[in-house]
């Protein structure tokens, strides 16, 4: 049997090393580990797993998911709870709030917004509990989808069709804590991820 090293929930992995082929030093709770991966790991990034202890003192993962760069949108939020609560034009908002912008942090948090928007995306990063994470609605004909990032639970999904909801999340762990606090339909999917990433796609230099 494996022993699961975090009995809760996933734990951050950051890559600080590759020291040969498929060999990598990680920083997990503040301590260097030497490990393998099949899976190629990008320096310096940051990382969501379930850890195992094998036979031997070999440390395996599973589930790895990349940790994604999310801005520090304090206003975000407050942008969430009225978008829920109240009808107004969400895009007519970004871009007034992007020709105000008065930084260069926050003209790139809006103009994310407006790409987002363009596909029909809701896209709002907040924070919680000093952390930050990502708010993605994007609603069908038939159903809603709604993505959330949160520091300790990785990508959730949540499916609403009619009356019926589901929760899609490629952590098992998190599967577990979660359905001991609720009785909605939980599904293990490891393809969960964000409906909107925003690609960077003129880059004029001077």
């Amino acid at each position: 049997m494996h022993k699961l090293i975090n009995s809760t929930l996933p734990i951050h992995i950051k890559v600080i090393e590759k020291s040969g082929y498929n060999r990598y030093t990680l920083l997990l709770n503040h301590q260097k580990i030497h490990t393998k991966s099949m899976i190629e790991l990008d320096l310096n990034s940051e990382y969501l797993a379930e850890l195992y202890n094998e036979k031997g003192g070999i440390t395996s993962f599973k589930n790895l998911t990349r940790i994604p760069k999310i801005p520090f949108f304090e206003e975000g939020l407050e942008l969430i709870i009225k978008l829920l609560e109240q009808k107004f034009d969400f895009k007519s908002f970004i871009i007034e709030a992007l020709i105000n912008s008065k930084d260069k942090e926050s003209f790139k948090i809006y103009k994310e917004m407006l790409f987002a928007s363009f596909e029909n995306i809701y896209h709002i990063p907040f924070v919680f509990e000093n952390k930050p994470c990502l708010f993605q609605l994007r609603k069908k004909q038939k159903y809603a989808e709604l993505f959330l990032y949160f520091n300790v639970f990785g990508g959730l999904k949540l499916l609403m069709q009619d009356d019926k909801k589901s929760l899609h999340t490629p952590f098992n762990k998190v599967g577990e804590f979660l359905s001991s606090h609720s009785d909605i339909e939980l599904i293990y999917d490891k393809n969960v991820k964000a409906f909107f990433e925003f690609q960077k796609l003129l880059d004029f230099k001077g």
